[in-house]
């Protein structure tokens, strides 16, 4: 079973330097995930990952790196693999030595330098800062974009999904930028955080391995210092969670109270339930039997339960094959990474479970706005949604609204009806070439006009 979990012209440059914080340096290369067979016999590969282009004024520009070059060493770590070589790269700092061991036409070669910084994201139309606050024994890296020249509407403060992946300088086509852009082009400035071991977040224990309490106990200490930008007006303050980073929202409402909460694709029900619902609605979608889906559920349901409302171990549980499979079907758990859905721990889905969401949502008193995309399976369907919005209303009246996005992904796209979706995920290379250019601009045409429409309020 498949789940979908929620989961450089004139440039402005960024206001404000960091003290403590000093900024993660990149390789600057392209390199083939999979080496073309053509490019094996050409250069007698053997292993390592082949070059595929050099990014200018990088790292790899200034050591002298080439297209074609097969890169074997890190700082004297062996590199067979792609993901080996991301993972000598992630840590790297700028101004630190570097040493690149290559094979260049059949010749073993090892280039040393300096790294470079990554480069800052910069925009023609927006004023970008890039700013820092302590949390533990580390730093966390903020980057708050605003409109150019203009007082913002208010402030958004973006909780992003349960992947880990940098908050900073995204792509340009990237889904996250595009949002953050669109709100940022309607008027209102957008904060957002580093979580985890990501960016530049100095001495910040790894994300993949961090709990969601403590994962949630860092979005608390992000507002804590938003609230003291001067920038900021904190009576016009938004919390924006995408997928389960609208779980997030209600907790941090529930104690900062900020103007509006919305969230998009995300959950109501506790997210045990979501899983298990997820296996079945899901896996309906792709054709699988629905009974069969069921009675496999049931089969499974006793072993999920004990590990999400108990104390046992993941070990324990996965101590006899039935309880492994459990595991492996409802939170697709590797015993030998340890890591389970979208690269997080079984733990981190076990916390999530354990808040009341709906205690938190009945005691915001911020206005909501849940939204549903028509074609988003990784929140299964509307219904937690219109679930949401009706307590809400219930709790505090008049103050939740629910709105259904048509032809709307997880990820802000523009496809077409769930089955179309459905459809096109039988050539899932020309799917992700057709929805590279299908970002939706009306989710934050709808977004943004409930915003002012609240602020008005």
């Amino acid at each position: 079973m498949k789940i979908f979990v929620m989961i450089y012209l004139l440039l402005i440059p960024f206001m404000g330097v960091s003290q403590n914080i000093q900024r993660k340096g990149s390789l600057g290369v392209g390199y083939y995930p999979v080496t073309p067979d053509s490019l094996i016999k050409k250069l007698s590969y053997k292993t390592g990952v082949v070059v595929k282009y050099i990014a200018p004024n990088s790292t790899a520009a200034a050591l002298g790196l080439q297209t074609n070059d097969v890169l074997t060493k890190i700082n004297g770590t062996l590199i067979h693999t792609a993901n080996e070589l991301l993972d000598a790269l992630k840590n790297l700092r700028e101004n630190e030595n570097i040493s690149v061991g290559i094979s260049r036409n059949g010749r073993d070669q090892n280039l040393v330098g300096k790294v470079l910084a990554r480069p800052m994201e910069t925009s023609t139309t927006a004023s970008i800062r890039y700013g820092e606050f302590a949390y533990k024994k580390g730093w966390v890296r903020t980057i708050y974009k605003a409109p150019l020249n203009k007082k913002p509407l208010g402030t958004v403060y973006f909780l992003q999904g349960i992947s880990c992946y940098s908050m900073d300088n995204f792509r340009e086509l990237d889904i996250t930028k595009q949002a953050i852009d669109a709100m940022v082009d309607r008027g209102f400035a957008v904060y957002r955080m580093e979580k985890g071991d990501m960016g530049d977040n100095t001495n910040i224990a790894p994300c993949a391995t961090m709990g969601y309490d403590e994962e949630l106990d860092m979005y608390m200490a992000g507002y804590k210092n938003l609230l003291t930008l001067k920038e900021v007006d904190s009576s016009t303050i938004f919390l924006f969670g995408h997928s389960l980073g609208g779980t997030v929202a209600p907790l941090v409402a529930e104690k900062f109270q900020p103007k509006g909460v919305l969230v998009y694709g995300t959950v109501f029900k506790p997210w045990v339930n979501y899983l298990l619902d997820a296996n079945i609605i899901q896996s309906a979608y792709y054709g699988e039997d629905l009974a069969t889906l069921t009675d496999q559920m049931e089969a499974v349901k006793p072993f999920v339960y004990d590990y999400f409302y108990s104390d046992k171990s993941i070990e324990e549980i996965c101590a006899t094959k039935p309880g492994l499979e459990a595991m492996k079907m409802v939170i697709n758990y590797d015993p030998k990474t340890k890591l389970s859905l979208a690269g997080r721990t079984p733990q981190f889905h076990r916390e999530i479970s354990r808040h009341n969401l709906p205690k938190a949502w009945r005691n915001t008193n911020s206005f909501v706005l849940a939204m549903y995309g028509e074609c988003d399976i990784a929140a299964n369907n509307a219904d937690d949604h219109i679930a949401l919005v009706k307590y809400v209303n219930t709790v505090h009246p008049g103050k939740g609204t629910f709105y259904l996005m048509p032809k709307t992904t997880h990820t802000f796209e523009e496809i077409g009806t769930m089955e179309e979706f459905i459809k096109m995920q039988s050539d899932p290379a020309a799917y992700q070439q057709f929805a590279s250019t299908r970002f939706n601009p009306k989710v934050f045409d709808y977004s943004c006009n409930w915003m002012k429409e609240v602020l008005r309020k």
